[in-house]
């Protein structure tokens, strides 16, 4: 597979953070320094809380009154979630529905807002935002159930939304981007809706242990070591992180996945697992390409409008779902 590299500061070779990146990495490591200490000492509750309070960036609207934002309510098998609706000028427009990232345990539709209403603004898709349910609260497969009811929604009410069914894409960030492959099992499995394109960014496949990085964590990616509170929160039974549907890397045979766009980043601590998924859906004869973002660290793209590197990232997603 040929990963597809855009230059950070040293170019294609990497090696070197943008000057923006390296100041938020220098304190994520001051913060990971003191982390162990304060997994050991504070309350389970507070560090769910501490740790959604870290989570997403100030960013900016760069779409403008182009996109038009409503509010609608999507059934769920027990119950309902709120979502999002950005839609751009235009009729018969393709869908796409977006999951937030943090872990299954945290993160929010506000921290995405300006995400998608990018994506909506550049790659002229109707972009629907989930409010999925949050672990612990709601443990595995709650969050994922809503995300699935959020792709028949967007199939069976697309029209309504002014969009085009047929023409359904499904997107997101670390666990988002979890969801969204995850999403195309269930319609694989349970017949439902069809997909015809999967955006991945910096997605987080596999949380079992099976797949071992290459690489380890790239330097310069030390962060506040959550991975096992995170995943123990989510379940409730550890045998489950072996479900592909709460590891996708688990899958044995991808060739039903739908055309993937695939992105990392040089400095992103699940990026090999990343790359490595981008591969094997490539092997399993998935149209997948694989873009690393040199000089980039995770969660590069929360801010949209204030690092130029973002918005090249929604300008790939543009050219990836062009007709």
């Amino acid at each position: 597979m040929t990963i597809e590299i855009q230059s950070g500061p040293n170019g294609t070779e990497g090696g070197e953070p943008f000057p923006e990146v390296q100041a938020e990495m220098t304190k994520i490591a001051k913060a990971a320094r003191m982390m162990p200490i304060v997994m050991r000492v504070v309350p389970g509750r507070l560090k769910l809380k501490l740790i959604r309070k870290m989570m997403g960036f100030d960013n900016v609207d760069i779409a403008g009154s182009r996109v038009t934002t409503s509010h609608v309510t999507i059934p769920t098998s027990d119950g309902s979630v709120p979502a999002r609706v950005y839609t751009p000028e235009g009729d018969d427009l393709p869908i796409m529905v977006y999951f937030h990232g943090g872990g299954w345990i945290g993160g929010s539709v506000d921290v995405v807002e300006n995400i998608c209403r990018a994506i909506a603004d550049k790659a002229n898709h109707i972009v629907i935002n989930v409010d999925y349910r949050l672990a612990p609260e709601h443990k595995f497969p709650a969050g994922l159930e809503d995300a699935y009811a959020a792709v028949e929604y967007a199939a069976t009410q697309g029209r309504e939304l002014g969009g085009d069914p047929s023409r359904l894409v499904v997107a997101g960030d670390s666990a988002g981007a979890n969801f969204a492959t995850v999403c195309c099992l269930l319609a694989h499995e349970r017949g439902g809706p069809s997909i015809s394109h999967q955006v991945l960014i910096y997605p987080g496949v596999d949380v079992s242990g099976a797949h071992l990085e290459e690489h380890g964590p790239q330097e310069g990616t030390d962060a506040p070591d959550f991975g096992d509170f995170m995943t123990l929160m989510y379940v409730d039974d550890p045998a489950s992180l072996r479900d592909p549907r709460c590891s996708p890397w688990m899958i044995e045979d991808l060739s039903f996945m739908p055309p993937a766009t695939v992105m990392t980043a040089e400095y992103c601590f699940i990026r090999d697992q990343g790359e490595a998924y981008g591969a094997k859906l490539e092997a399993a004869g998935v149209p997948t390409r694989t873009i690393r973002y040199n000089g980039l660290n995770h969660a590069f793209l929360d801010k949209i409008g204030v690092w130029p590197q973002a918005g090249a990232c929604v300008d790939d997603i543009a050219e990836a779902l062009a007709p």
